[in-house]
């Protein structure tokens, strides 16, 4: 595994703790990223401790182990449609963000399974990978090692940074002292110079005064003296300048920005206008142009299998058999063609592909032809019912506990991001 190299060697100051939080849907995450991030606890030079909801040791207590959460120094954020959904992680979700935003820690989020991330507040902070690339886009990794590879690396980033973040003002209280010393003991060379060259003045002036030498010869002794003494401090005052202006090394800390406690509301209410606005923009791009040729294919049909006395008789009125021509050829050519799309690499309708959504199973890969037909039956037949008021306030109901539509629900199937079709090049 590649690392980045350190500049300097970091004080060794207690420990960094590093939590993992996440939905128990994507238990098998955290252990993955654990096991690929074990290299880099062994190497550290700070001890490195690893908690998470699920490898709590035999006989902790749950409620006293789980709180270390509050105290940890980087938490990682699993996050995926279940982490978004559940209840319980969300709870502890706020918690977390308080501390955040009084950088009492370090939030970083992994994208493990595709969702609508962007309309939470994690969009503002640096999300892992860097490529945001969901671990499970099967369609961009070359493989698990390849994802959880990059994504411990970045991890192992943002720890080295933590872990110099964490000894800078050790590092700086050492450097003050340092030079703090220095000039002391130079200032003391400078007080034991001082006298030496007052005792030789006056010594000098004692023997003048008890001897009395040429008047030009003893001047010219005084000023030798003068001279050596200020060369002699010339040097000493420098170094003290130069000390004095040595700062000690500095991290520039770039404050947390302040993320939104109770934003799950707020993403809801996004999420759900976004798909329906995508939903308006089927029915126009795709409902209403297939149906125009839906109605033009039924209607040659109909003229087909239809007699010529009946055609000319404008009071008669359509059969069943009529309608079949009229109304379900061209719904039936909307279901086609809307799941052949969604099925396809493009992986939604016009309508999402505008939004920037995708469709999915469970585990982000593309679904199939006749669950993608199936769906689109689901969510036609559900998105025209809603206007019937009862159908509406059974959806809502159904919403608030499991956090999805009812085609969604039925079909397990997310609707995530738009992601870049590419693929990962190490």
């Amino acid at each position: 595994m590649a690392t980045s190299t350190q500049s300097s060697t970091p004080v060794k100051k207690g420990k960094i703790t590093v939590y993992f939080l996440a939905a128990p849907e994507d238990e098998d995450q955290t252990k993955a990223v654990k096991k690929y991030l074990s290299p880099v606890v062994r190497n550290s030079e700070i001890p490195i401790e690893i908690l998470s909801d699920f490898e709590i040791p035999p006989g902790q207590d749950i409620n006293e182990y789980k709180p270390q959460l509050y105290d940890a120094d980087i938490v990682l954020a699993f996050i995926s449609a279940d982490f978004i959904n559940d209840d319980q992680t969300y709870i502890r979700t706020q918690k977390v963000i308080e501390k955040y935003n009084n950088d009492e820690n370090v939030l970083l989020p992994i994208l493990v399974r595709n969702c609508m991330w962007k309309s939470t507040p994690f969009v503002n902070l640096p999300l892992l990978p860097k490529n945001t690339q969901p671990l499970n886009n099967k369609q961009f990794w070359n493989s698990e090692d390849d994802a959880f590879t990059s994504v411990v690396n970045d991890i192992y980033e943002s720890i080295n940074e933590f872990s110099y973040n964490n000894v800078e003002t050790v590092e700086d209280e050492i450097v003050a002292e340092a030079s703090k010393a220095d000039i002391s003991e130079l200032l003391s060379e400078m007080e034991i110079t001082e006298p030496t060259k007052d005792t030789t003045t006056a010594s000098s002036k004692a023997d003048s005064e008890t001897e009395v030498p040429d008047s030009t010869e003893a001047l010219a002794e005084q000023v030798e003296d003068v001279v050596e003494t200020e060369q002699t401090k010339a040097p000493i005052i420098e170094k003290v300048a130069k000390s004095e202006t040595v700062k000690p090394r500095t991290r520039k800390k770039i404050a947390n920005v302040d993320m939104q406690v109770d934003w799950r509301k707020k993403y809801y209410r996004r999420v759900l206008w976004k798909r329906a606005l995508a939903f308006i923009l089927d029915q126009i791009l795709t409902t209403l142009p297939l149906f125009l040729i839906g109605s033009i294919i039924g209607g040659v049909g109909w003229s087909a299998f239809t007699s010529e006395e009946v055609i000319m008789d404008e009071t008669a009125e359509l059969t069943m058999n009529d309608w079949l021509f009229f109304i379900i050829i061209p719904m039936l050519l909307y279901f086609v063609v809307s799941a052949v799309v969604e099925s396809s690499r493009y992986k939604g309708t016009f309508g999402k592909m505008i939004m920037k959504m995708e469709i999915t199973d469970r585990q982000g890969n593309r679904i199939g032809f006749f669950r993608a037909f199936f769906r689109n039956i689901l969510r036609f037949i559900t998105g025209y019912l809603y206007v019937l008021i009862i159908p509406f306030i059974i959806q809502i109901f159904t919403y608030r506990k499991y956090k999805k539509l009812f085609h969604d629900q039925i079909t397990y199937t997310v609707v995530g991001e738009r992601l870049k079709q590419e693929k990962h090049v190490n």
